[in-house]
């Protein structure tokens, strides 16, 4: 059994990170290490913690704690750096899995060589936090009719969670890891550069949830909180003129073109909705 290294990345939320924790503790594939990138403050808290899931488990668990402004991506970079897996998967702290999420997707890329990661579908799960319990409110398929990873998809958006696709560490080596200059939305960019050189299978099989706070940033929990719409767009743009720009120079000219025209058609068509909604 190929090890899997799961990359967690936590800060100052150990309520949600205690039920991410045994997500992974209650899968039914058993080769899997953890690796916990904490960049919070609370630092005893989450060593209480990960003490008491080593307690449980023979499994490796490393725990890292960064004392540093780093962003998202950098913090995985650097979890994977310290990871032994030969495959790798990322489970922010709020987020879950199915249990059968690990087993499937390593049982397809072992029956399929040709395959350097797979992805599942996903469920949004809105949630929120009342006196320090989650609550559940509502679930629905977030790409439900993903079957195939298209190059036109994936340019004109993410298709699929960063929790529901597991690759072979050689192959994110090899494309260089994550970005450093791009604090958001650099999964959508990492995805697209896989695809570019890499082949992607899917498990049309929703075994990745996504969870969405609903009203912590009302209720004072801002650490709680799901990343801002609007700083997503700013990098949005930023990536999508840096795609234009290899497009004209280094290539794939067709692929880069059609990332940088999305950015419009999506413009267009939330415009449209909007005032659809509004009538």
């Amino acid at each position: 059994m190929d090890k899997i290294s799961v990359v967690v990345r936590t800060k100052d939320r150990p309520i949600l990170l205690k039920r991410a924790i045994e997500s992974i503790m209650s899968q039914t594939y058993s080769n899997w290490e953890i690796v916990l990138v904490n960049s919070g403050e609370n630092i005893d808290s989450i060593e209480s913690i990960m003490h008491y899931f080593k307690s449980k488990s023979s499994n490796d668990i490393i725990l890292l704690h960064i004392n540093s402004n780093l962003h998202i991506d950098e913090l995985i970079n650097l979890g994977v750096s310290k990871s032994t897996g030969y495959y790798v998967t990322l489970l922010d702290d709020d987020d879950t899995w199915a249990p059968f999420f690990l087993e499937e997707c390593v049982s397809l890329l072992n029956e399929n060589k040709e395959l350097d990661g797979v992805v599942t579908q996903t469920t949004i799960i809105e949630e929120t936090l009342e006196n320090s319990e989650i609550c559940f409110i509502n679930s629905y398929d977030f790409n439900n009719r993903l079957r195939r990873i298209y190059g036109w998809k994936i340019a004109r958006c993410n298709l699929f969670t960063t929790n529901s696709f597991v690759y072979k560490r050689e192959a994110y080596d090899r494309i260089g890891g994550y970005r450093k200059d791009i604090p958001l939305l650099g999964d959508w960019e990492f995805n697209m550069r896989f695809y570019l050189e890499y082949k992607i299978g899917v498990i049309p099989k929703a075994l990745a949830n996504y969870h969405k706070r609903i009203d912590a940033l009302n209720s004072g929990e801002n650490y709680y909180t799901n990343t801002s719409l609007t700083r997503h767009l700013i990098y949005d743009r930023k990536i999508r003129r840096e795609y234009l720009k290899q497009g004209l120079t280094e290539g794939p000219f067709l692929f880069c073109l059609s990332v940088y025209l999305f950015g419009y058609i999506n413009s267009f068509i939330k415009l449209i909705k909007n005032v659809i909604y509004r009538k």
